[in-house]
């Protein structure tokens, strides 16, 4: 499956990744910029990540979902990153949504605990693909949170959700767990009930996020803790747009957001729009379809 936009322009900060190039497995050709300042200073890192395919997803945007989600992984493999793939299970859609089931930091691996009933089976089913892989840290949590798309890493640090997914006893369980100190974070948009609708984390100094989501006191330890923010409209939030994956220096995101495409290239990052209106029913984007395995392997 070809991207729908045409290639964007060299000084455009987006990279395009056709379908047909005669790349090799995990490799990309990558155009430079002809802009230094558009890439000054970002370095990418090759990640490690998982992910489930839409197997079992039930609704009616199941019919080429399971395209976007391909294209998604083959987009991450040309530019060079390990791809893992968890089987789905019958019964449980849900899977796809891997960012979702656990935070995995230094190989330490936090479960998830849904509020969901229908989603709680989701949580030991990524547990037991982990012990199988070797991961012999692991958490099945006592207090309810979402997986990394409530609590995010970044740097040393835990991104921690106050908001309807996650009590906020589970930031004290998930710090102690995974040895980082928690900066809760309060969501007080009802459009935005995930952190990771509302803020993506580019660099250990590096977010974008959508201010109107948060208090002012989330604001407040932001600033603090990252000096370059980038602010996200409500249009490309709402749209799905933080909920994207950045190695560093690329950033994979729904094509649904132009302006914070745009936005990012100013500020010195490339980026892969890709069509994900397939899941956009559901509330996610690029990220919640791709859990982070911080394994150090």
């Amino acid at each position: 499956m070809r991207p729908t936009s045409s290639a964007p322009s060299a000084g455009s900060g987006m990279l395009w990744l056709p379908a047909g190039s005669r790349t090799t497995r995990g490799q990309t050709r990558l155009p430079r910029p002809r802009r230094r300042r558009e890439s000054a200073g970002r370095r990418g890192s090759t990640r490690h990540y998982a992910m489930c395919p839409p197997t079992h997803l039930e609704s009616a945007e199941a019919p080429g979902a399971m395209d976007q989600w391909g294209l998604l992984r083959e987009t991450l493999l040309r530019l060079g990153h390990r791809v893992s793939l968890i089987p789905p299970r019958s019964g449980l859609p849900g899977m796809v949504f891997a960012a979702h089931a656990a935070t995995v930091v230094d190989g330490r691996v936090l479960g998830a605990r849904f509020r969901s009933t229908a989603r709680q089976p989701e949580a030991p089913a990524y547990l037991r693909w982990f012990a199988d892989r070797g991961y012999g840290t692991r958490l099945e949590p006592v207090f309810a949170h979402e997986g990394e798309i409530d609590l995010v890493p970044a740097g040393r640090h835990l991104l921690a959700a106050s908001g309807p997914h996650t009590e906020s006893r589970a930031h004290r369980e998930a710090g102690a767990f995974l040895g980082l100190p928690v900066v809760p974070l309060e969501l007080t948009n009802p459009r935005f009930t995930r952190l990771g609708s509302a803020i993506a984390v580019l660099t250990d100094r590096t977010i974008a996020y959508h201010p109107a989501a948060f208090s002012a006191a989330a604001r407040e330890r932001l600033a603090r803790l990252f000096p370059e923010r980038i602010p996200v409209g409500e249009a490309d939030a709402l749209a799905g747009g933080l909920d994207a994956l950045c190695d560093g220096r690329t950033v994979v995101l729904t094509d649904r957001a132009p302006g914070l495409a745009l936005q990012l290239a100013r500020h010195g990052f490339r980026s892969v729009p890709l069509d994900m209106s397939r899941f956009a029913g559901f509330g996610v984007g690029v990220r919640s379809c791709v859990l982070e395995l911080r394994d150090n392997r």
